[in-house]
């Protein structure tokens, strides 16, 4: 009885292995397509922290210590200033030309003074998985602006990037 409870054992820890092992390598099985599920938002806008504007903020350190967007806005400001990607004016919607770009980047500085992004999302709900996808079809960068004390006091619009166009 007590060989025929260790086969039994064995026989089920080989089997979750095995099965743990295939769920692993496919890993399609836990994303799902913005085919699948249902529309929740299309689209949501939203702005997002990437940059702690209070510097004796812990939580607000503590929740952005493992972000790093600097190489994004750095490829997106590279290929919007080649032409590579289009921007649009925040306000109307405008494509912006190349001296209009240039203005809007000398205005607000580098990627260093990038303090949010504002994304626009379409959501997508997968009840029977309970997985939720995103898609982000357009962004902003927000960039600070301080007072005289240095203290972030606000953002202002650069412009939007269509992610989705190409």
């Amino acid at each position: 009885m007590k060989k025929a409870n260790s086969l039994l054992l064995m026989a089920l820890f080989a089997s979750l292995v095995l099965s743990s092992c295939e769920s692993s390598g496919n890993q399609n099985t836990n994303s799902i397509s913005p085919n699948e599920g249902e529309t929740i938002a299309k689209p949501i806008t939203y702005e997002v922290l990437i940059k702690n504007p209070d510097y004796e903020d812990d939580w607000q350190a503590k929740c952005l210590e493992n972000t790093n967007v600097r190489a994004m806005s750095k490829d997106i400001i590279k290929a919007v200033t080649s032409g590579k990607l289009k921007a649009y004016d925040y306000y109307d919607n405008h494509l912006l030309s190349k001296s209009e770009i240039k203005a809007i980047l000398k205005k607000n500085g580098n990627q260093n003074n990038i303090g949010n992004i504002q994304f626009k999302e379409e959501w997508y709900w997968d009840k029977n998985k309970l997985q939720l996808q995103k898609k982000v079809k357009s962004l902003m960068f927000g960039y600070e602006i301080s007072d005289e004390n240095n203290k972030v006091r606000g953002y202002r619009a650069s412009f939007v990037v269509n992610l989705d166009e190409n």
